[in-house]
């Protein structure tokens, strides 16, 4: 299921590169959106980008409509399974309120 969110890049970690699963080189960043309003606790999120989305790295302070995907993934740690939320973008725009 795909998500919405409607916000500014407040900020975004380095883009680094990876190797795929099918071996391929690409690049990843991860860009933390807020939306807009006086809301003391606005809706927030951490996506991961990765490709030409990367290039929205470069434009903090930037509206941005993003549309993510989640996934659940399990892991362990200390020999219990754990699961963590693996959130990245699909497509983004940029918009004006």
């Amino acid at each position: 299921m795909k998500h919405i969110i409607k916000g500014v890049i407040k900020d975004t970690t380095q883009v680094q590169q990876f190797k795929k699963k099918n071996g391929e080189t690409n690049v990843k960043c991860v860009l933390h959106i807020v939306a807009p309003g006086d809301d003391p606790h606005p809706e927030e999120l951490a996506v991961t980008v990765c490709g030409n989305l990367t290039l929205y790295s470069k434009v903090v302070g930037s509206q941005v409509e993003v549309e993510y995907v989640v996934r659940v993934f399990p892991f362990e740690k200390n020999g219990m399974t754990m699961y963590g939320n693996d959130i990245y973008a699909t497509d983004i725009k940029t918009w004006q309120p």
